[in-house]
């Protein structure tokens, strides 16, 4: 066996290892992640407009309140790619901060299994990845 051969690529849809999740899980996984999706929405557009007027209106109650309602967008976000909520904080970098959420790894909320941020699906057990 050569070691630095190029790993092949398993014909199954699924690793071995992993079982298959059940279409009423996958059905729970793709409620939780639209509930994650939609509150990071309804956090995060609100949050950027008041940073937006705040600093056109030179206030900063209006843009402390906006970046406290765009770490929360983030929040929720972070879950929603499988990642700990105190990745929200990256909120205080506004655009770059959704950026970095945006290009890091997916995470599986059902087993965990690591993904590149352009894949929809675990390759590991079937479940639905956040967008």
């Amino acid at each position: 066996m050569n070691p630095y051969a190029p790993p092949t690529a398993s014909i199954e849809p699924h690793d071995a290892g992993a079982e298959p999740i059940s279409p009423e899980r996958r059905l729970e996984i793709q409620k939780k992640l639209s509930r994650f999706s939609r509150l990071s929405f309804l956090f995060g557009v609100p949050g950027f407009l008041l940073q937006s007027a705040g600093r056109a209106m030179d206030s900063a109650p209006l843009s402390l309140l906006g970046v406290v309602l765009f770490i929360i967008a983030l929040v929720y976000y972070a879950k929603m790619r499988g990642r700990s909520g105190a990745w929200g904080i990256v909120g205080l970098a506004t655009c770059i901060g959704l950026a970095l959420l945006y290009f890091l790894p997916k995470h599986c909320l059902n087993c965990a299994a690591k993904h590149s941020y352009r894949s929809k699906d675990c390759n590991r057990c079937g479940a639905p990845l956040g967008s």
